[in-house]
């Protein structure tokens, strides 16, 4: 294991190895500070959250324009795809409408500003390739069209952005200790931040600096902070994403007098494969997630439905639905698909490989999961007889579904208010489903520049943040590819100020 001289001492100290601290070590290391990174997980664990994730961001956009700017080596036909713009309106009114009007505007419209220009920064000026995120449809009309509102992410997805930043990291000569807990802040007598004590294996150690940037996510693998904050159930709930995000910073920044902030009752919780291990496995990435409810329908072992699978575009529902298979009996749920449905989600990497049950009538389904059969049966005949006529599933459907097929039930409670299709073409195909928590809403106060404030509203000098350690961006819900958006413009902004302190 590296030692670390006791004498020695840096400008900037990142506590956080996931793709936030990093890029957030990279923007120190722009300015021509010494930066440090510390990694609480071994190097064969490495990639934080972030590595379990799609890597998509949602960034504003006049077109292929900025697209051709951030991705330079488009295919011809990529380069033939029409990108709608997606404008800073539009993103804040997306933002402030998921968050019900409570997410701190002035944080929503600092990621906003700064979203198109932390991403060509990444890519041109860091080097991490950028694809388009897989959208693609053909419309209607025969013209290719993506028809999302994201349609950038890094190459190769979470995983494939961490893997770039550590290339980038090593190539850069920035120093990183992995298998290195932060444990406590110090503070000097004039209560300013000048390093980090931590423990490596059985030694501690002081690690002295000008600055400290917390970017070690929130406490959602923390089983008692769960239960605690969130509530009953959430100990239980599977972590989607790594084992290493246990509150420690959050800790050390309450033992100094931090104020916390935002949604601490919440979190960002999808459906996922209901026997994903635990803790996840990294090379599994994000292929545990289960986004392709609106397709069809989620019931639970009674065979009853509990929500509404078309309540929103998908980028807009996942993060808020993983809770409810959490309240179901025996903390499950199962997402239900016909014939015609599958071959769309044969689309995604949510499900393509993905062993599933299948039968030829919903009570052999029934039966092979334990699931009520007459109740099931029930309840599909009661959905399917409920679907207003008309409308046509199409391919634009499919993905983050930004076409709504304007296709509802009438008569039934819960409704399903738009992709209500019939479940009626054999086989039937069924994925388990329970509840993964992504990422927690509650977290520090900063302000514009990064810094974490006291119980005051006062910069607690020398303490910095970046990702989702921070608190005030969600409020009871997530407007998706926001999560990877903010954290890289939180890196943006804190790594550079934070070196200038």
């Amino acid at each position: 294991m590296t030692a670390i001289s006791s004498m020695e001492s840096y400008d900037v100290v990142v506590v956080g190895g996931g793709n936030t601290g990093l890029f957030t070590a990279l923007r120190v290391h722009e300015t021509g500070a010494k930066v440090l990174v510390l990694e609480k997980g071994l190097k064969q664990f490495r990639g934080g959250n972030g590595y379990f994730t799609t890597g998509i961001y949602r960034i504003v956009l006049n077109g292929m324009e900025d697209v051709l700017d951030m991705i330079p080596d488009l295919t011809e036909e990529e380069r033939s795809l029409e990108i709608p713009p997606y404008t800073a309106q539009e993103f804040y009114n997306d933002w402030k409408r998921i968050t019900e009007g409570m997410a701190d505007p002035e944080l929503v419209e600092l990621v906003i500003g700064h979203s198109r220009e932390v991403i060509k920064w990444a890519a041109k000026k860091q080097g991490i390739k950028m694809e388009l995120a897989g959208h693609g449809a053909r419309s209607a009309d025969g013209r290719s069209l993506v028809f999302f509102d994201t349609p950038i992410s890094g190459r190769g997805g979470g995983a494939g952005i961490s893997d770039q930043l550590y290339a980038a990291i090593e190539q850069k000569g920035i120093e990183l200790l992995y298998g290195t807990k932060a444990t406590k802040l110090l503070v000097d007598l004039t209560g300013r931040v000048h390093g980090v004590t931590v423990r490596r294996g059985d030694k501690t150690q002081d690690i002295k600096s000008k600055a400290v940037i917390l970017a070690c996510g929130g406490f959602e693998a923390n089983p008692e902070w769960r239960a605690r904050y969130l509530g009953k159930n959430w100990d239980m709930a599977k972590v989607r994403g790594t084992r290493y995000n246990t509150a420690d910073g959050l800790k050390m920044a309450m033992d100094i007098g931090a104020q916390m902030t935002g949604n601490w009752s919440c979190c960002h919780a999808i459906f996922i494969d209901a026997y994903a291990p635990q803790p996840a496995i990294l090379k599994d990435t994000d292929k545990s997630s289960k986004r392709g409810y609106a397709h069809g329908v989620v019931v639970n072992v009674e065979g009853k439905r509990f929500l509404d699978e078309g309540a929103d575009q998908t980028p807009f529902t996942y993060a808020r639905y993983g809770q409810y298979a959490l309240s179901q009996p025996q903390r499950i749920a199962f997402e239900l698909f016909d014939s015609r449905a599958y071959p769309l989600l044969m689309k995604s990497t949510d499900y393509s490989g993905v062993p599933c049950t299948t039968g030829n009538t919903i009570e052999e389904i029934a039966h092979k999961l334990a699931i009520n059969p007459e109740s099931l049966a029930k309840t599909i005949r009661e959905y399917n007889e409920s679907i207003r006529p008309g409308g046509t599933l199409r391919p634009e459907h499919m993905g983050q579904m930004r076409g709504m097929a304007n296709k509802h039930t009438v008569g039934i409670s819960p409704a399903k208010s738009n992709f209500a299709f019939p479940l009626e073409t054999p086989p039937f195909y069924v994925y388990p489903v329970a509840c993964g928590i992504t990422f927690t809403y509650g977290g520090l106060k900063i302000n514009k520049r990064g810094q974490v404030l006291d119980t005051e509203d006062e910069p607690i000098r020398g303490l910095y943040a970046s990702g989702e350690i921070i608190g005030g961006f969600f409020y009871n819900n997530y407007p998706g590819a926001t999560g990877q958006m903010s954290g890289v413009v939180m890196a943006y902004i804190s790594g550079a100020n934070a070196a200038t302190d």
